[in-house]
């Protein structure tokens, strides 16, 4: 008895960033630059063979093999991964660079995946992420151009239930106003941190997983909130990427981090 292939499926993202494909090549192909955007420390061994290394955590390092080195017009990573039914496929990112009229577009694609559904829950986490870090490079070639990023994190456990708004959002964790439920992508906000009310913008939205904000008075920094699993209990991360900050800004964000990282932490059990 003979089965069909499952068909392929893969993440595609496109933006179109104000910037030079040197620029931009450097952000996606050296660790200096994808520490500005992406994970916080990264290194990369150039060329065809190479790796990337990269991780939130500088204990906790993840290298992906070089498996195409097309310096200004591909990179590529790829490596087997066990599927989520106990198979194993190859699993491939590749960034695709092009000139354009006014700057570079990049092509992000994520691929290897097939139409199993014991992919889809982690396909849409990785939508939910890679939307996010998609405009986070385009935001740190932009508005932060050369400009060393400073990340600020809490991660906590909760208890919520996975289709319910962020637990951070609410009397004791980070206050928006109107509520974050109602928001999209564009809207304006206020939010509080810390002891300090700012205006905001939506950046980005992938509920019930992740939501980001621009935050024009702490320089257009990036606050970032993501439910790192669907599953009940989970974590919930917070990420703040900053550039440019005054340390007297950065001391007070350090210490509502600190702060709503207390407060809604459930223990360990």
């Amino acid at each position: 008895m003979s089965t069909e292939p499952r068909a392929p499926r893969a993440i595609e993202i496109t933006v179109d960033i104000d910037t030079t494909l040197e620029e931009a090549w450097q952000a996606l192909a050296t660790g200096e630059g994808i520490a500005r955007w992406f994970a916080p420390y990264a290194t990369v061994e150039p060329g065809a063979n190479g790796s990337v290394s990269v991780g939130w955590d500088p204990k906790e390092m993840w290298s992906q093999p070089i498996t195409v080195w097309e310096p200004l017009r591909r990179l590529q990573t790829a490596s087997d991964m066990p599927t989520p039914d106990g198979r194993v496929v190859r699993i491939a990112v590749d960034y695709y660079l092009e000139a354009r009229e006014g700057g570079v577009r990049v092509r992000l694609v994520h691929s290897g995946f097939d139409d199993s559904e014991s992919w889809d829950n982690y396909i849409d986490g990785l939508e939910a992420g890679w939307g996010y870090f998609v405009f986070n490079l385009k935001h740190s070639l932009e508005r932060h151009r050369n400009v060393d990023r400073v990340q600020l994190s809490a991660r906590f456990r909760t208890l919520e239930a996975a289709n319910q708004e962020h637990p951070v959002f609410g009397r004791d964790g980070l206050q928006v106003t109107p509520p974050a439920s109602g928001l999209r992508a564009g809207d304006r906000c206020s939010l509080t941190l810390g002891g300090a009310s700012v205006d905001a913008t939506v950046a980005t939205r992938h509920p019930p997983r992740t939501m980001a904000f621009v935050v024009p008075a702490w320089n257009d920094a990036l606050l970032f909130v993501e439910r790192e699993q669907l599953e009940n209990p989970h974590r919930l991360g917070v990420w703040l990427s900053l550039y440019g900050v005054d340390d007297a800004t950065v001391g007070q964000l350090q210490r509502g981090l600190a702060t709503l990282e207390v407060a809604l932490s459930v223990k360990e059990v």
